[in-house]
């Protein structure tokens, strides 16, 4: 038996010699002497692009990243790829834009019978990053055009492979979640994707950059084997986009995918914040509305189906006498804000609601969804749209095959928002709600007016298109100066709202905070084409009374490290169960100065990512001109965490939970985390 033991361990020491020789060999390989590359059509300090028949090979410094990839499209039901045209043109020129001088390359293809197709690229002095798309040329119908695709064995992650890849989701609806996964699995980043290594933090970022036509993917197919296929395409149709209908086709003479950036990080995170800001370059955010934190109230954390006149302005009034003074100072202003069944209230109610929050020095918010109804399948056969003659049913959104959607997405149906019944219904009601004096309005089912579809405006050819004309119209109607917050909506495009919900609805329970912190993990980037990013309503006690201390502050603690939009959502006047209990949870966790005044830093936390999974960090860190704060997050239900925290000896740090003083004499500490529960550390 010891015999036996000896010789597997002799196996398992010379097969980690043979994969190490093998992994050097390959890197070894990887190292590109660039004097002898052929065909090659652009270099810089940075980036070689080199280009043969149809395939284009691309080197980071002397490393291959991607090596004989090509791109294809459908047009009118057929699959055209670069690799089967007969005639090859390049073509190079400059300029200069914003960010430094571009030298832009393009690949012109042209043959009998197919349609004309260019590769464009463009390469930027000092930029980590370039950026490429696919047009097609000459009476044009595609619904699908993917400007890099690569099969097995061509595509390079580097001296230092990736070792992950982090899956985004289209929408924050049906509690999706992020995922970051290993290469031996499939995954999709809708609109954005990322290769990272959680060792040294390095990060591959693949994005598009333009939202106003299409839904776009990074689509990875991995196996045990290694990587099966990189696809990068505009014309993306899966079950997290909701779609019941093929993406829509595209009728011009000239057609073109999004413009995607590919950039290479030392830091992945800052990778793709420098991706959410260069969308923004292309299409600016909506102008600010407010230059501080929505702070305040939400009704749907607990009141919900049960609001009505009395309790709103009960609300107010407690939350004038018992948080204004620590929520409140001389720049920013406090939100109470009806969500859904705000129509428990007649048309005076809310006018003089909102009379009532602005004595009280507060400003009042409101919620609509504007591109579904809730009638039931028997209520849209029998009800008009209001001032119409056109019943529900008849402006329900059509699949491709001509059939109705059903209201199987979320309960409700989706409308066709762009039939000028439908249009004119919904401007006017948020005209009339802003006209009553709101001045924040929170949006929500908007995914449903991207559904790809049949719509009464003909040139109106994909989801995302009839997105974007529905939100002009929206913002159109509410004007300039009512701040616009999205709940459940896709995340691109971005630049119709001031701040958007990162994840489903989250109340106190320790797994929801650990699900909606998912989204922070992943999701932190939204802050730089969204004002304002949250945590959904803060909830600390809940409709059922049943929050637990350690979980109410697990849950406060998520809202003030997203940095962004904070809203309470218990019912401050009736709590049930314990009253005196629930009052005295409130006035101690709402009312500590020293947790608001990180919240109103504006900055989200960066998470600390160590595995792979739908996973949720348990230490987020944040650098500040006033100090280091590090928050750490226990998501066990039974047992205690320790967490070792190595600053240099000698350093002082606050406990901002309770106020007690940290002294790092040995230039370490261990931090103790109960279960359920969350702290957060400020180091001097």
């Amino acid at each position: 038996m010891k015999r036996l033991k000896l010789t597997l361990v002799v196996l398992l020491i010379a097969l980690c010699l043979v994969i190490a020789i093998c992994s050097i060999a390959k890197n070894g390989e990887n190292e590109i002497d660039l004097s002898e590359l052929e065909n090659v059509v652009f270099s810089n300090d940075r980036f070689t692009l080199t280009y043969t028949e149809g395939y284009y090979s691309l080197y980071d410094g002397k490393v291959a990243v991607v090596n004989n990839a090509y791109f294809e499209a459908v047009e009118s039901g057929n699959i055209y790829r670069s690799y089967d045209y007969a005639v090859h043109n390049v073509y190079s020129a400059s300029t200069y834009d914003f960010r430094s001088s571009v030298s832009e390359i393009t690949i012109a293809l042209s043959d009998n019978g197919k349609p004309d197709m260019e590769q464009k690229f463009y390469f930027f002095d000092e930029a980590n990053y370039l950026l490429f798309k696919t047009v097609l040329y000459g009476g044009v119908k595609t619904n699908y055009v993917a400007p890099l695709v690569l099969n097995k064995g061509d595509f390079y992650l580097n001296d230092i492979p990736y070792n992950s890849f982090i899956d985004v989701p289209f929408d924050n609806d049906q509690w999706v979640s992020y995922e970051a996964h290993s290469l031996a699995k499939s995954g999709a980043g809708h609109e954005v994707g990322a290769f990272v290594n959680w060792k040294d933090k390095s990060g591959l970022v693949i994005g598009s950059l333009e939202h106003n036509e299409w839904k776009s993917l990074v689509l990875y197919d991995g196996n045990i084997a290694g990587i099966g296929q990189l696809k990068v395409y505009s014309g993306a149709n899966t079950s997290l986009t909701r779609d019941q209908s093929p993406h829509g086709t595209i009728c011009r003479q000239e057609v073109a995918s999004s413009t995607f950036m590919m950039g290479f990080y030392e830091d992945w995170q800052k990778g793709l914040n420098e991706y959410a800001r260069l969308n923004t370059t292309f299409t600016p955010k909506r102008d600010r509305v407010i230059s501080y934190n929505p702070i305040g109230w939400n009704s749907w954390g607990s009141v919900q189906t049960s609001l009505n006149y009395e309790l709103a302005t009960g609300i107010s009034d407690y939350v004038k006498d018992n948080f204004q003074n620590t929520w409140q100072d001389d720049n920013n202003a406090v939100y109470i804000n009806l969500d859904s069944y705000w129509d428990n209230m007649s048309e005076s109610q809310l006018i003089d609601f909102v009379k009532y929050c602005e004595e009280n020095g507060q400003k009042a918010g409101i919620y609509y969804s504007p591109f579904v109804t809730w009638f039931n399948e028997t209520d849209i056969n029998l009800y008009t749209i209001a001032g119409t003659d056109i019943l529900y049913k008849d402006v329900v959104l059509k699949k491709a095959d001509g059939t109705p959607y059903g209201n199987d997405i979320d309960g409700c149906f989706p409308l066709d928002v762009t039939h000028p019944a439908v249009v004119n219904h919904y401007k006017s009601q948020l005209e009339r709600l802003v006209g009553y004096g709101f001045s924040y309005i929170k949006l929500d089912f908007l995914v449903h007016g991207a559904l790809e579809g049949i719509h009464y405006r003909g040139e109106i050819q994909t989801g995302i298109q009839a997105y974007n004309y529905a939100m002009q119209e929206v913002t159109e109607s509410v004007g300039d100066d009512v701040f616009i917050n999205l709940s459940m909506a896709p995340i691109f495009p971005y630049n119709y709202a001031n701040g958007r919900r990162l994840a489903c609805d989250t109340y106190y329970g320790i797994n929801e905070t650990e699900y909606v912190l998912n989204a922070l993990t992943y999701g932190f980037w939204q802050s730089e084409l969204y004002d304002y990013i949250d945590a959904d309503h803060i909830v600390l006690w809940g409709k059922d009374g049943k929050a637990t201390e350690n979980e109410a502050r697990s849950r406060l603690l998520s809202g003030i490290i997203t940095g962004g939009s904070f809203l309470t959502g218990d019912n401050f006047v009736s709590p049930s169960k314990k009253p005196s209990v629930a009052k005295a949870r409130f006035e101690e966790l709402l009312t500590n100065k020293q947790l608001i005044d990180v919240l109103k830093l504006q900055k989200p936390f960066e998470a600390v990512v160590e595995k792979n999974g739908v996973y949720s960090a348990e230490k987020y860190i944040l650098y500040d001109e006033s100090g280091i704060y590090v928050a750490f997050f226990n998501f066990d239900r039974m047992l205690s965490k320790n967490f070792t925290l190595e600053i240099g000896k000698g350093t002082t740090a606050i406990n901002l939970m309770d106020g007690s003083q940290i002294n790092f004499s040995e230039g370490s500490v261990k931090v103790n985390v109960a279960p359920c529960d969350a702290l957060l550390i400020k180091i001097n």
